[in-house]
């Protein structure tokens, strides 16, 4: 009974991780007692392969049939889990199973990452740790393989480290592989809540919570950047921004090249949008449009994954227009004397500008939590004088309605900034908490001359930690400079195959000549003499005192064979010894010729 309760602790923490995983209690249980029932009951069931393959498909179906029933929100990666521990279970009370119990321990495993895919528990990390080593004790022998450990220190070290390096790096990587399996938990666990991330629609009548979200959305390399412009609106109905219609024709450009310097943008997934700094233009090879406000979209294809960002060579005009100075008669009475009010003594419109993003950054403070506002109010007019709490693009609104109620021309902006920079690779990652919202204003120069232009204004208080700069050396951005790098040595592969077939040659034939090498070294070791498979010299002595008294062993004939014989003619003393003997030897980890020489103190008698 003990070897099976080692062998089911594995697939116990496998189910302990289920557990912290999410899934409807239901589970975890049934599958837990059909573990427990297998190390107490000791049927066993001998099956012929087709009846093993059938009752591992009656283990499969009831997640299978639950998954495709249920009706409640669940990862992508739980019916996977589930299909694997089932399977293991059922398994478990076969005599000789089919593929034998590697198999059993490779459907533990896949489980766990299959949880792991959308599990955010705390508790991940040390539940891995514990059921790889669980996972490596089973293989290693059970408790035997325990016994082994207590006798070598070393090996105890050498096993703790290796799993522990092991097991975090799968714990903290397994996040990261699929972020869709973790909107799904977030579903499951808090409601259909709203999420940070970038949105082609600003709308401020909405007091729902919204949760920051840790996906990867772009990634650049090259020439530093900020401020990503997505979208930009210009017309205000009291709670929605939009685009007014002239606006919105557009021409068509070609790719052009730009000596200046570049800033590369990688999206996570191909995206309809084309998130650019403003005044910069596309310099890669893909076919693309800007509409009147300045923002680009991919024509051909429709999607666009990488591309190119420059400053432009030529300053584009992007004169105000009567939609830029446009407030609803209805916010007027209350914003405009706001406004005058807190630009006093400003001389022109940049001043202006600057002073009531000084007031909105200091005398209001940032949320995503909004409270809720009296039903028929106006949701700007309650930001402004009631709560005094609010995301960006409640801060954002509120510069663009003041500024455009004492005649300075404003825009609202939504799109990402870039605040984040991979520790490991120097590159700058853009998630989709990095989500915002700014304006722009159109002031003057700084110099005094010339007619105004837009310049970007950012209101929201600068203490956001999201928008914090961060330059992040944990384990899960060296992961995801693994990746990149990966990715990018596989496209240069793919972009110059003259020299990356070369160096995958000399690769190919640097390990032909360690192969051979090492294949040499082998062959030599063994001509110069098979000692490193000769038994001690203890037990050739305790064999030729055997061969001395008749026991003589021939050639082929196995250690079990001679021990059966000294039992059998009343030796129990050195049939006894030679069994230490083969343990100490043969079981496992390594043994010392003194410990082997220890287990043959036994003289034959």
């Amino acid at each position: 009974m003990s070897a099976r309760l080692l062998s089911a602790i594995p697939l116990i923490f496998a189910i302990v991780l289920l557990a912290a995983g999410g899934a409807p209690p239901m589970w975890p249980v049934a599958i837990g007692l059909a573990t427990l029932a297998s190390v107490v009951s000791a049927r066993r069931a001998k099956l012929t392969t087709f009846a093993s393959l059938l009752w591992m498909i009656a283990g499969a179906a009831p997640p299978i049939l639950w998954a495709r029933f249920a009706t409640l929100e669940m990862s992508g990666a739980l019916p996977p889990a589930l299909v694997f521990l089932g399977v293991a279970t059922v398994r478990r009370f076969f005599d000789e199973p089919l593929f034998g119990r590697q198999f059993d321990r490779a459907l533990a495993v896949f489980a766990c990452i299959a949880i792991g895919l959308g599990l955010k528990s705390g508790a991940y990390p040390y539940l891995v740790v514990a059921f790889a080593a669980a996972l490596l004790v089973d293989f290693g022998g059970g408790a035997d393989a325990l016994r082994s450990i207590a006798r070598a220190p070393r090996a105890s070290i050498a096993l703790g480290a290796v799993t522990a390096i092991m097991a975090t790096g799968a714990a903290l990587a397994l996040p990261a592989i699929d972020r869709a399996t973790n909107r799904r938990f977030e579903r499951m666990f808090m409601g259909p809540t709203q999420r940070t991330g970038f949105s082609p629609h600003v709308r401020l009548d909405d007091s729902s919570q919204i949760h920051e979200s840790d996906e990867v959305v772009l990634r650049l390399s090259g020439a530093e950047t900020d401020y990503l412009r997505g979208a930009v609106f210009d017309s205000f109905d009291g709670s929605d921004w939009s685009v007014s219609a002239p606006r919105l024709t557009g021409t068509r450009k070609n790719a052009v090249d730009s000596a200046g310097p570049r800033t590369e943008v990688e999206a996570a997934t191909p995206s309809f949008w084309i998130f650019a700094q403003r005044g910069s233009e596309i310099v890669s090879d893909i076919a693309w449009e800007a509409d009147g406000l300045g923002i680009f979209h991919p024509t051909t294809p429709r999607t666009v994954r990488r591309y190119a960002l420059a400053t432009a060579s030529v300053e584009v005009s992007d004169e105000p227009a009567q939609a830029d100075i446009l407030v609803l008669r209805s916010l007027m009475p209350r914003l405009r004397p706001l406004a005058r009010a807190w630009t006093a003594g400003a001389n022109d419109d940049r001043q202006r500008a600057e002073a009531l993003v000084a007031h909105l950054t200091e005398e209001y403070s940032y949320t995503l939590d909004r409270p809720r506002y009296a039903y028929g109010k106006s949701e700007l007019i309650d930001f402004l004088f009631v709560h005094k709490t609010g995301h960006c693009e409640f801060f954002a609104s509120a510069f663009v309605l003041l500024a455009r109620s004492i005649g300075v021309p404003a825009r609202l902006v939504a799109g990402y900034r870039v605040v984040e920079h991979n520790g490991f690779g120097g590159y700058a990652v853009v998630r989709a908490k990095h989500a915002h919202a700014w304006a722009e204003a159109c002031v003057a120069p700084k110099s005094g001359s010339g007619a105004c232009h837009f310049e970007t204004f950012d209101p929201t208080p600068p203490g956001v930690p999201t928008l914090a700069g961060q330059q992040p050396r944990t384990a899960s951005a060296f992961f995801d400079y693994l990746q990149t790098s990966a990715l990018s040595l596989y496209r240069a592969a793919l972009d110059a195959p003259e020299r990356s077939l070369p160096v995958l040659g000399a690769i190919v034939a640097v390990a032909f000549a360690l192969r051979a090498l090492r294949n040499r070294r082998i062959r030599r070791s063994r001509g110069a003499g098979e000692d490193a498979y000769a038994p001690p010299p203890a037990f050739v002595r305790f064999e030729r005192a055997l061969a001395a008294e008749g026991f003589v062993r021939a050639p082929a004939e196995p250690l079990e064979s001679l021990a059966a014989k000294l039992a059998a003619a009343g030796r129990a003393a050195p049939s006894l010894a030679l069994r230490r003997y083969m343990r100490a030897r043969y079981g496992p980890g390594q043994s010392t010729d003194g410990e082997l020489e220890a287990a043959l103190t036994e003289p034959p008698r």
